[in-house]
């Protein structure tokens, strides 16, 4: 079969269904994807990912081709780009097999993506670029041999699903599987400026030891990188089973550190999680100084409230690096404390920091399907400053994505903002096949005034 990389094609549809009677008068929600024998999403808050070009023109999500159809199984993952201005036309970006952890280079001529053959007989994983103009493919980078800083080859195909560039461009961060008899993950820098690599432990045992680069202009935090740290040993192991445990430091919950992309752990912790409070998608909060996480709480009210948290890392001692809300002295501030019952699961902020589209987690859980289960609504925020107070959010609801959350992971709706806050990308399998996401893209809508 001859690649389809490059090639044009157009599948969106206008979707009024998703209209309200709340909806912006000027809004338009369309259908981007539209062939049901492939599943369709956008990841999670991929704010932090950049996978929109700068300029707000062009976006990049992924499409399983095949996972629609009673044989297809997960389906063989494509990187898609979508042009926005074009009627929201597509060109397929990949034809490899098990691609992973793409990032749009900050000129948004580029997107630089991973091919993890670390299951092969022969296991290595490729850094490739391809001109998002052009489609000219390149390699980049072959690792297979033992990585400086792990001493192992990448090895077992468990590559982290995300990548993250560092704010000039010059290094991307990643994490992998290093499989030998024991099933050791560990995270992965790449010099983009001369193609070298070099690894480091943060959570050995961890599926998930992927770092997100700071995202703003100051030269002091350029190197920082947030990583939250589970205190479980969990992941896939060498024998194909998904196994979960705690791995003895005696923390119950997530906790959020700083390192830089050598490695060195700075001694600066985040005041949220730790005993007691959860620690759900934390990100930065745009190109602040500070991290944003959701947690659901009883503790600030009688009845459920699911948070957003905000704090800047602190330096702590050793003995208080893990005891998160707990850290003395410490300041954390709840943006939703002005909401009786805030709702929010998945958040993507602007470059300011003073912007965010969430979808919603809902009282009955996760995976348990709408009507009893999430209500999962977008909605969108602005944060008002003001010097008598601590920022706040104010919040205007956008639209109804109505996805089951049930099936395939990706039928939660996890909303992506573009820079110029004007397009919200999320996922939904309503209109479709249930546990079939499709992507969906609104415009039109209006900030609430801060």
């Amino acid at each position: 079969m001859s690649s389809q990389v490059g090639k044009r094609f157009h599948e969106a549809i206008p979707c009024p269904e998703m209209h309200s009677t709340i909806s912006d008068s000027n809004m338009q929600i369309t259908r981007v994807t539209g062939n049901l024998d492939n599943d369709a999403h956008v990841p999670a808050m991929h704010s932090s990912h950049a996978l929109f070009t700068p300029d707000s023109k062009r976006c990049v999500f992924m499409r399983q081709v095949g996972a629609g159809t009673d044989e297809g199984g997960q389906g063989k993952m494509v990187f898609t780009l979508c042009d926005i201005e074009d009627d929201y036309a597509l060109y397929e970006l990949t034809d490899e097999d098990n691609v992973r952890g793409p990032v749009i280079s900050r000129d948004g001529k580029c997107m630089y993506y991973w091919v993890d053959d670390g299951a092969a007989s022969k296991p290595k994983i490729t850094l490739k670029q391809i001109d998002l103009d052009t489609f000219k493919r390149e390699t980049l980078l072959v690792i297979d041999a033992p990585v400086e800083g792990v001493g192992r080859v990448p090895r077992g195909g468990h590559m982290y699903c995300g990548s993250s560039l560092r704010r000039d461009g010059k290094r991307l961060s990643s994490s992998c599987s290093f499989f030998e008899d024991d099933p050791m993950y560990a995270s992965l820098i790449v010099n983009l400026e001369d193609m070298t690599a070099y690894g480091f432990q943060f959570e050995k045992y961890n599926w998930r030891p992927f770092g997100t680069y700071y995202r703003g202009d100051d030269p002091r935090y350029l190197d920082h990188l947030t990583f939250g740290h589970s205190h479980h040993r969990s992941g896939m192991g060498t024998d194909g089973k998904w196994y979960a445990e705690p791995d003895g430091t005696g923390v119950n919950r997530c906790t959020l550190h700083v390192l830089n992309d050598q490695g060195q752990d700075l001694g600066m912790a985040v005041p949220i999680g730790a005993d007691g409070e959860g620690v759900d998608h934390p990100i930065w909060r745009g190109g602040k100084f500070e991290i944003c996480t959701h947690t659901s709480s009883t503790t600030t009210a009688p009845h459920w409230r699911c948070t957003i948290l905000t704090a800047a890392p602190v330096k702590v001692r050793d003995e208080d690096k893990y005891k998160g809300a707990a850290i003395p002295g410490a300041k954390r501030v709840e943006l939703t404390r002005h909401l009786k019952r805030p709702e929010v699961c998945h958040h993507s902020w602007d470059q300011s920091g003073t912007r965010v589209v969430a979808d919603t987690e809902g009282w009955a859980g996760r995976g348990t399907p709408v009507p009893s289960g999430p209500s999962a609504y977008l909605w969108i925020g602005t944060v008002v400053e003001s010097a008598g107070e601590d920022p706040y959010l104010v919040p205007k609801h956008l639209l109804h994505p109505k996805s089951s959350w049930t099936g395939s992971y990706w039928t939660e709706v996890q909303p992506s903002m573009s820079p110029d806050c004007k397009t919200v990308f999320f996922n939904s399998d309503w209109l479709c096949k249930t546990g079939h996401p499709q992507v969906f893209a609104v415009r039109g809508f209006e900030f609430p005034k801060g």
